[in-house]
């Protein structure tokens, strides 16, 4: 177990909802603006990755066939996984990004909110890479990012700017659309379908 996914499993046993993704108003309006600003009614295959305890994956689980949930903490995920036992068309995996991201098909709707900051600068390239492998023509991809200081090596704002720089240098990107609201930030991108094999030889 890494470093990383230790303290994570220290904060999850101390609390299983730390930052109050159940009750905190903050966090229910951030899901409503990201449900919200999905460009699609529904999707085929979605990757939440920093799922947590999975309240965001069961709201997503309305609007897609399959939503497949990532995080490092297997503390939070048994929690996901009790939570969830009704929705059998999601599926949660225990891994630590950029490694872990799930080698999947067809995947029209990627989901990373409130967890690029967390990476360092080489981890969110190396992520990218794997993210463009399987993110379909014409899939969506939601960023979400708190604005205020986030006690790590990168604020929210710089590991957005960088991911979607990074992304933009491998897969074609059809329409960027950035909401900003008082407290996070919420950034959409959508694959352009005339590009359908990730751009050669240019890498971030």
């Amino acid at each position: 177990m890494s470093e990383r996914a230790a303290r994570f499993d220290r904060l999850y046993s101390g609390d299983i909802d730390p930052w109050g993704f159940r009750s905190s108003t903050y966090e229910r309006d951030k899901y409503r603006a990201t449900l919200h600003a999905l460009p699609r009614p529904h999707y085929a295959v979605a990757i939440e990755a920093g799922c947590s305890i999975g309240e965001l994956t069961r709201l997503l689980s309305w609007r897609c066939d399959r939503v497949i949930g990532l995080d490092l903490s297997a503390v939070a995920l048994d929690e996901a996984r009790r939570r969830n036992a009704d929705r059998p068309n999601i599926a949660f995996r225990e891994g630590e990004l950029p490694g872990a991201w799930p080698d999947e098909s067809a995947v029209d709707l990627l989901v990373l909110s409130e967890v690029l900051y967390f990476l360092a600068p080489d981890e969110i390239r190396d992520l990218t890479q794997r993210v463009a492998t399987n993110w379909s023509p014409g899939g969506d991809c939601v960023l979400v990012n708190y604005l205020g200081p986030t006690g790590e090596g990168l604020q929210g704002g710089e590991a957005a700017e960088l991911f979607i720089t990074s992304m933009k240098a491998l897969a074609g990107i059809r329409q960027e659309v950035r909401i900003t609201k008082s407290r996070y930030r919420l950034d959409v991108l959508t694959r352009d379908p005339s590009l359908s094999m990730m751009r050669q030889g240019n890498g971030p």
